[in-house]
């Protein structure tokens, strides 16, 4: 069994804010569906999976284990990404949230960002509210620090 060594998840609440219109449309049409008894299937599987999208999308997770960096969506349905730590060259740690120039980014309004150039494949970049726990943690797995 792995064991757990970093847990963070970050959430960003304006996008529910920001969803709130589609939301209350597709709840319309739902509605409107179900009173017509017309593509009522259609509407509750368009409802439900943008439901999905919104919550996958307004928060992730990070969790860091002894082999690897695992980075989710909330749910962890559509967005995801493991970075062994073998398959990691360095990593850094900047200051804000948008400072990280990965071409995969898990990103959210958060303190920092930690940028992981990896030896193989797209390097990998993720927000974090607490940089000195996860630089410690990645440290203590013998991953060196960069540039």
């Amino acid at each position: 069994m792995m064991a757990m060594l970093y847990e963070e998840t970050l959430y960003s609440k304006w996008i529910i804010a920001l969803l709130v219109p589609p939301i209350i449309g597709m709840s319309i049409g739902l509605y409107a569906s179900f009173a017509t008894g017309q593509g009522v299937l259609i509407m509750t599987v368009a409802t439900a999976l943008t439901i999905a999208v919104i919550l996958e999308a307004m928060a992730f997770r990070v969790r860091v284990y002894e082999e690897g960096i695992f980075l989710s969506g909330f749910l962890g349905l559509f967005i995801r990404k493991t970075v062994r730590v073998d398959e990691i060259e360095w990593f850094a740690v900047r200051e804000g949230w948008m400072s990280c120039p990965a071409k995969i980014h898990f990103i959210l309004p958060a303190k920092a960002c930690v940028y992981i150039k990896r030896k193989k494949g797209w390097d990998v970049s993720f927000s974090t509210n607490r940089p000195e726990e996860i630089t410690e943690v990645l440290r203590s797995l013998g991953v060196q620090r960069g540039a």
